[in-house]
């Protein structure tokens, strides 16, 4: 598995597949099916504050999927410089966890960041950006990816993510509720339903 993730799952389903090829019946496995996809494989990170991804970051987006020649940076209300172009979508928002209320933590502790590349050019609806990447900063951030990696694995698109009714109160649901374009300059703070 030299230069793919270092992850215990990943090195579970190659030999398990591996050993399938080799030794299992003819046909047993789709060919979909017969090799690890590197592509979109979930993880994270348990510290205190939980941080999951799967898919690209950022960065790769701009690199795999932006346009250079219209590469500038935006500053948002809060004064916060981001780096946008044409061809990649970046939505995010932060916010505060029911379960934080209580304990009387400060607001926006957690992230939530959507990446989409524009599939029809430079066009930006919704049903035409096919999500590239999820990151998540909060708690079970290791169940809140998971269930958007299949998601990711499958193609979906922004209007897909968008059109999935949340489970309310949960975390998981601002994912399906992230609005904030970075191009937009709006807060990125959640303000509720």
């Amino acid at each position: 598995l030299h230069g793919r993730p270092e992850l215990t799952p990943v090195a579970i389903q190659a030999g398990k597949l591996l050993a399938r090829r080799l030794f299992g019946p003819q046909g047993s496995v789709p060919e979909k099916y017969a090799y690890v996809d590197y592509e979109n494989i979930a993880t994270s990170v348990f510290t205190p504050l939980e941080y999951g991804c799967v898919g690209l970051s950022e960065e790769q987006a701009l690199e795999q999927h932006g346009d250079p020649s219209t590469t500038s940076t935006v500053t948002d209300v809060a004064g916060v410089t981001h780096t946008v172009c044409d061809g990649v979508e970046v939505y995010h928002a932060h916010f505060r966890p029911l379960e934080f209320s209580l304990p009387g933590r400060g607001s926006d502790d957690c992230f939530v960041k959507l990446i989409c590349a524009n599939e029809a050019g430079s066009g930006s609806a919704a049903h035409e950006q096919r999500v590239v990447g999820l990151h998540y900063l909060g708690p079970n951030a290791g169940e809140v990816v998971q269930g958007f990696a299949t998601a990711l694995r499958l193609g979906a698109t922004r209007a897909d993510i968008q059109a999935t009714i949340g489970i309310h109160p949960t975390n998981a649901e601002e994912v399906v509720k992230v609005r904030v374009s970075k191009k937009s300059r709006e807060d990125s703070r959640a303000t509720g339903c």
